[in-house]
């Protein structure tokens, strides 16, 4: 540990140097406890592992004097509180309802903080409605709705820091995407102020027509604008893409040529990521893949526009940006196995941070997952976490001693005190090739007791395009091997995470080339060793759920047992329900990956082939999903009825994946029988 700074490091010395609150139920005393009864990983009860965090986030006013965290005390929906810096005192809890997930916390003023939140129906409901943003004072009076996501989609550019009871949004008007029919993305974006005492907005005229996204830089000035159009006679992604920045604060906007930022094999408009400006504004950041397979990273001069190249991603896309208290971007998160930061200057203040927290708790970025949640306006006061694929996190507050004060660390909070890490399994990265050549990766977990060859559960993700898999704290791969069993996950071939060419390689091959890596992917276990061929059972959520039972219907006599959670099973029907197909965009959409060919559709529709499924079944819904509804459980579950083909049904009165804990504790226990009943027998 570095010697300056003083660090209440490991988890037991908790309890002598933080105020608990009752209300929260924080007791370290209770999970030391747990651990002494813990002594075998299998007998941690199901509600430890699917129970939610006591906190998703917290944040510090700029003043350092306050701290908002968000929990999640009721299933289906998420609160903020509001505490003093020791954690002594809540000011305020603010719940906004029944499906209303709170997701960020925004603090413009010490006295006054913003909500953002959105409606969300199932726990792998990750698009949900558009969001909206809220204000509240300390106390928790005086709210004020700022914006209405059932209106229009609105996204905070700036807190002006100039102007302390003003927030600078780009707006996009629901009307315009009825009018012009096309996907939000391509809505002009137009610049407000919006009072957040009063929540009064006024229009800010001055940006360009036709952007879709607008930033600013730390001064709140708008600098930098990109702009996507696309009519129905377009191929989808084959529009027209503008550019435009300012030099200065006080220049007149300037159009940039970008007829070079299409793909050279194709009339597609490259993909384009405005990502900020540094802490001067003397530079600005993109991320684009025009002349790269993966997004590169390039800096732009503000004064001559000269564009540098930085860096490339080597085999994963850039993910999220860290910046500089003072919004200035400093590095950005890749995630080729581990999750890595690559910064951008060898001076960044961000940099020096991380390596003192690498240091001082004797981590890596191999071992541990370290995030800065928020800062003070000076800086010198951060909250952060570390949590790691054993560990669900634990949050910190960070005395930099930038005042001169005496440097120093403080445990916050766990996320989930009742998890041991010390009984968890390791998560490990894998890459192999597919049986036609392409470079697959993903994650294995085996687990911490027995000998391998183990009993193997493949779990699905879902998507599939866009999502990926992750190295980091996983409940449900933890929870299977704490029960014995090895675990792998793929990020097959559609996934997102590792550009565009190779997304799009899973268009038209949702049953096809998909169903293969994963395929490939048990058997890379089976060749290492891990698993057993023979007891071997394949289970997922959403597009999940759909790899799961083709992957029984395409290799009948590979896996023992499948689990379909809230899945897809016809793609004729996924074109007909759900709220997808309510869109002109979200039908060219499932055109273009699903196809238009009825044969290749009946094909790819397990729930069309279930006379071809050997496999023990266990298929569970919500009967409130929107996003894949009942219709897709039902053409299942009636065609395997029609051929008296046995399944263990389930369905609960919940969305797109379960989230009352209730329901969570009964789908995972006849999970736990299921298996058992498969592959220990």
């Amino acid at each position: 540990m570095t010697k300056e700074m003083k660090v209440l490091s490991g988890r037991a010395l908790g309890i002598i140097k933080l105020s608990l609150i009752a209300f929260f139920s924080l007791s370290f005393t209770h999970h030391a406890i747990a651990k002494e009864k813990q002594v075998h990983p299998s007998s941690i009860p199901v509600e430890h592992f699917f129970k939610k965090p006591q906190f998703t986030d917290m944040v510090i006013s700029p003043d350092g004097k306050h701290i908002a965290a968000i929990y999640e005390d009721k299933d289906n929906s998420s609160s903020v509180a509001i505490m003093d810096i020791n954690l002594t005192k809540v000011l305020t809890s603010i719940n906004l309802g029944e499906y209303r997930r709170i997701s960020e916390i925004i603090w413009p003023r010490n006295d006054r903080f913003i909500i953002n939140y959105a409606k969300f129906v199932g726990y792998l409901d990750d698009n949900g409605s558009q969001p909206s943003y809220v204000a509240y004072n300390l106390n928790g009076k005086r709210g004020i709705q700022l914006t209405d996501g059932n209106r229009a989609f609105y996204e905070i550019v700036s807190l002006l820091p100039d102007k302390p009871d003003k927030i600078l949004v780009q707006k996009r008007n629901f009307q315009d995407y009825n009018d012009r029919g096309s996907d939000l993305g391509q809505i002009p974006a137009r610049l407000f102020e919006i009072d957040i005492d009063t929540g009064k907005e006024k229009y800010t005229a001055g940006q360009p027509a036709n952007v879709n996204d607008i930033i600013a830089d730390t001064n709140g000035v708008p600098r930098m604008a990109f702009g996507y159009t696309e009519d129905r006679n377009d191929e989808l992604g084959g529009g027209s893409f503008y550019a435009y920045v300012k030099r200065t604060p006080t220049s007149d906007w300037e159009s940039i040529d970008t007829e070079h930022m299409r793909y050279p094999d194709s009339k597609k408009v490259a993909r384009v990521r405005l990502l900020g400006f540094n802490s001067d504004n003397s530079k600005a950041y993109v991320a684009s893949d025009y002349n790269s397979k993966l997004p590169s990273v390039y800096e732009v001069d503000m004064k001559t526009l000269d564009f540098t190249h930085i860096f490339t991603p080597e085999r994963a896309t850039i993910g999220a940006p860290l910046y500089s208290p003072n919004g200035g971007l400093e590095g950005l998160m890749v995630s080729p196995d581990f999750n890595r930061i690559l910064f951008l200057s060898e001076k960044s203040e961000m940099r020096r941070v991380f390596a003192q927290l690498y240091a001082t708790f004797e981590v890596t970025d191999e071992s541990s997952n370290i995030q800065i949640h928020s800062a003070t306006e000076d800086g010198n006061q951060i909250i952060f976490s570390v949590s790691s694929d054993r560990d669900p996190g634990v949050f910190y507050l960070y005395n930099r001693g930038l005042d001169g004060s005496a440097p120093g660390i403080r445990l916050l909070s766990e996320s989930k005190p009742e998890i041991n890490p010390n009984l968890m399994a390791s998560m490990k990265p894998m890459r192999f090739e597919s049986r036609d050549g392409i470079e697959l990766n993903g994650y294995y977990m085996l687990p911490t007791y027995g000998e391998a060859p183990y009993p193997m559960v493949q779990i699905i993700h879902g998507g599939p395009h866009g999502p990926r898999d992750f190295w980091q704290w996983d409940r449900e791969a933890q929870f299977l091997a704490s029960r014995g069993y090895a675990v792998v996950k793929v990020n097959f071939r559609g996934s997102g995470g590792y550009g565009v060419d190779f997304e799009e390689s899973g268009h038209l091959e949702w049953g096809g080339k998909m169903i293969n890596d994963m395929t490939d992917a048990s058997m890379w276990m089976v060749k290492q060793g891990f698993a057993d061929k023979d007891k071997m059972c394949v289970y997922g959520g959403s597009y999940g759920g759909y790899g799961t039972l083709q992957s029984l219907v395409r290799e009948p006599d590979l896996y023992k047992c499948g689990i379909g959670y809230v899945g897809v099973y016809s793609l004729f029907e996924m074109k007909k329900s759900g709220d997808i197909p309510k869109r002109n965009e979200g039908m060219r959409f499932l055109d273009k990956v699903l196809g238009t060919d009825e044969d290749l559709m009946r094909k790819f529709s397990p729930a069309l082939n279930v006379d071809k499924i050997k496999a023990n079944l266990f298929i569970a819904h919500g009967s409130e999903d929107e996003r894949v509804p009942m219709e897709q459980y039902e053409v299942l579950t009636e065609n395997l009825e029609k051929i008296g083909k046995p399944f263990i049904p389930m369905v609960k009165e919940e969305g797109h994946g379960y989230q009352l804990l209730e329901n969570n504790v009964e789908f995972y226990s006849t999970m736990e029988q299921f298996l058992a009943d498969n592959l220990k027998k």
